[in-house]
């Protein structure tokens, strides 16, 4: 009986960190105004073949079902979020704000780790665009993160970015839409030995900027420093200057500890259209979370909902979290006990329960109760009222 390769079993105490988790942060995005939704796990492939990039489609598990439709797994939740509110009257009655929690499946991008399935939570702001929107759900993304200090999460980062700073260099270069895929993949792995392979473009005054397009990372002041190096386009300028403006407004926030300028930032997925952002730990070489604006994500359908949002990633959390910065819970108390006491250990594991207490039952032979806290032995005896003490005080010990 094997686990099927990219799956992974969760046994209880990788359970229990994982609810804590969706706790703080159901509880923080409700507190922002956000909703919950739960769309299918299971999508047409054709949905997700209009809004996923050549590379991501190849990591969709996708097969025939007994229609013989074309169906995916969902590989992520925005494309499946974005068809639930792709209908007329859904657009009409917009904004909307929602979150959600589940599983995605895809084939991973690396050779190197195998995370088929993973648990993701996060947020879309549906019906609104502007650098406002924009900056609230990063200020959103920088809180769960902080929220999640609490629980171990210490160590962290979020990377702003936009793509308007590549597509504005790509569409400089006289390439083929081939090419210019190519040279997404290098930069993003920043193989620099093939990017200098690129002659027909090594001559154009933008190419030394896409070459330190990777390095070109900071706080503000690295916004300042681009247009002063570099024979930027108007269009590339004003990019800047919107990454300008979502940083003032995160500093207003007081949030600016965490983040930082990405001018060399490019997500997996290309329907993104505006900003971008990744959250990192020095502790893990893939993205704790992951978002950005995507307002034409719709477009091939023939509608239209400006949007932005972000999901952060469970699994990968749990393996930067500092575990000791909670205590386990300790061995469930569980009473076994003669049937004649059945009626009155009931009504006593009952009242325990409505305390708080979580109490384990079961008959057993013999003519005493007894108490366990795991395997050790606590009490034996027939005083229910003894009984009832020894495991308030040893919830109550725990418990403090």
């Amino acid at each position: 009986m094997e686990l099927v390769l990219g799956m992974k079993d969760s046994y209880p105490r990788e359970v229990k960190r994982k609810r804590e988790m969706e706790f703080v942060l159901r509880n923080l995005f409700e507190k922002w105004g956000y909703e919950e939704v739960e769309p299918p796990t299971i999508e047409y492939y054709s949905t997700l073949e209009n809004t996923l990039g050549d590379e991501a489609k190849e990591r969709v598990y996708k097969f025939v079902d007994r229609n013989g439709k074309l169906v995916s797994l969902r590989p992520e939740f925005t494309t499946s979020i974005m068809r639930m509110y792709s209908k007329k009257e859904m657009r009409e009655t917009a904004p909307h704000r929602v979150y959600y929690v589940g599983k995605i499946f895809r084939y991973p991008s690396s050779p190197l780790r195998v995370e088929d399935e993973l648990t993701q939570l996060g947020l879309e702001s549906l019906g609104k665009n502007g650098v406002d929107t924009d900056t609230e759900i990063i200020a959103l993304a920088l809180s769960a993160l902080l929220a999640l200090q609490e629980l171990g999460i210490e160590d962290f980062m979020l990377d702003i970015g936009h793509v308007g700073i590549f597509q504005g260099v790509l569409s400089s270069f006289p390439l083929s839409p081939s090419e210019k895929l190519s040279l997404k993949s290098l930069l993003k792995k920043k193989d620099f030995v093939a990017l200098e392979k690129f002659t027909s473009i090594s001559s154009h005054p933008l190419f030394p900027f896409l070459l330190h397009l990777p390095f070109l990372r900071g706080k503000r002041e690295i916004l300042e420093e681009t247009k002063k190096n570099y024979p930027l386009s108007p269009p590339l300028i004003d990019t800047l200057n919107y990454l300008g403006e979502i940083w003032d407004i995160i500093s207003d926030f007081h949030l600016e500890k965490h983040a930082f300028i990405n001018l060399g930032l490019i997500r997996d997925f290309d329907y993104y259209t505006g900003v971008v952002f990744e959250g990192f730990s020095p502790r893990l070489g893939y993205p704790l979370l992951a978002g950005g604006r995507y307002d034409e994500l719709l477009e091939k359908s023939g509608s239209s909902l400006p949007a932005c949002g972000f999901a952060l990633f469970l699994e990968r959390l749990m393996e930067v979290q500092k575990e000791s910065i909670k205590k386990d819970r300790p061995p469930f108390i569980s009473i076994a006990y003669p049937p004649v006491f059945r009626s009155s250990i009931f009504a006593l594991a009952e009242k325990m329960r409505e305390e708080g207490i979580p109490i384990i039952i079961e008959e057993k032979k013999g003519e005493d109760i007894q108490v366990l806290q795991g395997k050790e032995l606590v009490y034996q005896g027939k005083d229910e009222e003894k009984i009832k003490t020894i495991i308030q005080e040893r919830f109550k010990s725990w418990e403090s």
